[in-house]
């Protein structure tokens, strides 16, 4: 059973308001179920509120069905918490703008765990895909739930990266989770709720907008002891949440890249203007909170002759197809068959273009 109390939060919600307008609203009444029984009553403030919408709004108050709307929430195994509820994540309420509801999908009390947010380009070079998977994988290893946006790029890596590794991750959307956006990452977005957590503060039949993405931002930021940038460019988006994480004294940490790549300028600059913490392994992370890195019993790793000198170029740095051969001045056959060998072992990977990294 819906109280008034979170009947108000969630017909409030549904109607798309800014939130000057949805917390003008509630900080009027002393209660905040008083708010459904102004529409009702053509209240003479909730009017001059509403303006000319007034009417359409009164309207839709009166279709609208809340237990149809609880029916919808057990079937999607949707819940919610609004902000005067005990569960509701306290780390939310240092944001100027903390949301009154939140809906989600699967683990909430992920937010109380220790949280790193991971963030970037939409479009990561080789090096960026690169850094984005051993950093979420060492954090995952050492105990850190990994925090994103569910975007293309980096978010997605991230997300993937540590549920491969049986970690906890929680995705923040921009969107309702009637209207998955991207919609190439609805399979990720099912496999999160499962196993971690979709975080959203809007309606479910929300659809994203410009403007509510930099406002997820703010909820990636607060859930986080730290935000890592891995790889962004000078006015990527991921900025934003390294703007409110430093709004908040939370810890940035930022990967350095590429001088020569437009997509390192904004993480580049972070370290530049000393913004966030330059890191090159996930030490540096752990070092900051006093995580001493799960030690791992390295496996040696037996190649042969060719094998080796291959393995040994390659830490260097990516290389081609036709840069290994001359390098090892071995025959296309023979090196196509040390380079399968070694992908299927896992101890290199392929590019695209015909590259070849450890």
């Amino acid at each position: 059973m819906i109280t008034n109390k979170n009947k108000a939060y969630i017909f409030l919600s549904s109607l798309d308001l800014s939130y000057k307008k949805f917390s003008d609203i509630v900080s009027h009444y002393s209660c905040v179920d008083e708010v459904l029984t102004a529409i009702d009553s053509a209240e003479s403030f909730i009017v001059q509120e509403f303006e000319q919408k007034f009417d359409t709004i009164q309207r839709m108050l009166n279709d609208f069905s809340f237990q149809t709307f609880e029916d919808y929430l057990k079937t999607n195994n949707v819940g919610y918490v609004t902000i005067e509820d005990d569960n509701y994540p306290q780390k939310l309420i240092q944001l100027d703008q903390p949301p009154f509801i939140l809906y989600y999908k699967g683990n909430l009390d992920l937010v109380n765990t220790p949280c790193i947010a991971m963030v970037g380009t939409r479009k990561p070079s080789f090096y960026g895909q690169d850094v984005t998977e051993k950093f979420a994988k060492g954090l995952t290893e050492n105990g850190f739930t990994i925090v994103s946006g569910l975007a293309l790029g980096v978010d997605k890596i991230s997300h993937e990266t540590c549920l491969k590794y049986g970690g906890n991750t929680i995705a923040v959307l921009g969107n309702g989770f009637e209207h998955m956006y991207p919609a190439m990452n609805v399979n990720l977005s099912k496999e999160i709720a499962q196993k971690g957590l979709l975080l959203t503060e809007y309606y479910p039949s929300f659809q994203a907008t410009s403007y509510s993405f930099p406002a997820r931002n703010r909820i990636i930021a607060a859930l986080s002891k730290g935000v890592l940038v891995t790889e962004a460019g000078e006015k990527s988006g991921a900025l934003y949440t390294k703007d409110f994480a430093l709004e908040l004294g939370r810890d940035v940490f930022s990967i350095p890249g590429n001088i020569n790549n437009i997509n390192s300028k904004g993480t580049n600059n972070i370290i530049k203007s000393g913004h966030g913490a330059c890191v090159t392994c996930v030490e540096d992370i752990l070092n900051s909170y006093g995580v001493t890195a799960k030690s791992k019993k390295e496996k040696k790793i037996q190649l042969n002759f060719d094998e080796q000198r291959i393995y040994d170029y390659l830490t260097i740095g990516e290389r081609s197809f036709d840069d290994l051969q001359i390098y090892t001045n071995l025959s296309v056959q023979n090196l196509n068959t040390c380079l399968t060998t070694m992908q299927i072992r896992g101890i290199i990977k392929k590019l695209p273009g015909n590259y070849y990294s450890v």
